[in-house]
């Protein structure tokens, strides 16, 4: 009998430890199971922020490169219009010097001098008789629709005053000027003819803004006419553009019969009270040739 209960205990004993074999099995496989998603969720996850990231790298270094290549376009486009004889920037007195479609600007204003000259093909848009083929160059009505209009107001006050002022020469195109300058130089020499003539695209003739009066001699000056422009034609907006005593600022003689449109607020500081002052000395600008 004891020997039967002894077997009992081994049996029950067996069976407890298969068991207990059996739920440890069991639990030992779902921990696994567990910590492989686990892993495969971890993988997943950093394989889509790794392909995420890559695509936004991506799209900047496109938009990136993109930018650059309009830059470049930009710049190389500005550059074609900057002034061929590098002589924009500022004058020694502050003003600004630019370059618009072959002139040269000071101030805001048209400058044609010995320095900064014009391109052959420059002429005056807007002006009182419009310039023709027909005309060879020569006008003497060609001029700014707002100078012309000064100079009919001065002329007609000084006619009223019982003085006779005509236009003597006008417009004057690049290649009318590049015959006259050489007729010149012909006579006189090209040294004496670069001090009383402009060379083609130096001459404010082409600007459609300045003209000559009545007699191109010196004589000028002590006529009634002369005298009186000398002393009121800054009140229309005119200016005296080669002052007397002046050759080495403009470049010319003495011109009292050359009057040259700026608009009355830079032509009453050009007057001076009486005491000229040139337009290269007020913008501190030069006047003079390369060669």
């Amino acid at each position: 009998m004891k020997k039967n209960k002894i077997i009992t205990y081994l049996i029950l004993i067996i069976i407890i430890i298969l068991i207990i074999f059996s739920f440890t099995k069991i639990f030992n496989k779902k921990e696994k199971n567990n910590n492989t998603e686990e892993s495969t969720s971890s993988t997943t996850t950093t394989t889509t922020t790794k392909t995420t990231n890559s695509t936004t790298t991506t799209k900047t270094t496109t938009t990136t490169t993109k930018s650059a290549t309009t830059s470049t376009s930009k710049t190389t486009t500005t550059t074609k219009k900057i002034d061929p004889t590098n002589l924009t920037g500022t004058s020694s007195k502050g003003y600004t010097i630019e370059y618009k479609e072959g002139a040269y600007y000071v101030g805001g204003y048209l400058i044609a001098n010995k320095t900064y000259l014009l391109t052959k093909d420059w002429e005056p848009k807007n002006t009182y008789k419009k310039i023709t083929p027909s005309m060879d160059g020569f006008c003497r009505e060609c001029i700014d629709k707002e100078a012309y209009k000064a100079w009919s107001e001065m002329r007609s006050d000084a006619s009223a005053l019982g003085l006779n002022l005509w236009i003597q020469s006008g417009y004057r195109g690049y290649y009318y000027q590049q015959d006259l300058y050489n007729g010149y130089v012909k006579r006189k020499g090209k040294e004496a003819a670069d001090k009383s003539s402009a060379r083609p695209g130096a001459s404010e003739h082409q600007t459609g803004l300045a003209f000559d009066l009545n007699t191109i001699t010196n004589s000028f000056k002590d006529t009634k006419e002369g005298k009186w422009i000398n002393n009121n034609c800054y009140l229309y907006g005119y200016i005296i553009r080669y002052p007397e005593g002046k050759t080495n600022e403009t470049g010319y003689i003495y011109e009292p019969w050359h009057i040259r449109y700026v608009g009355k607020e830079l032509a009453k500081k050009l007057y001076n009270d009486g005491a000229w002052l040139t337009m290269e000395d007020y913008f501190g600008i030069t006047s003079k040739y390369t060669n």
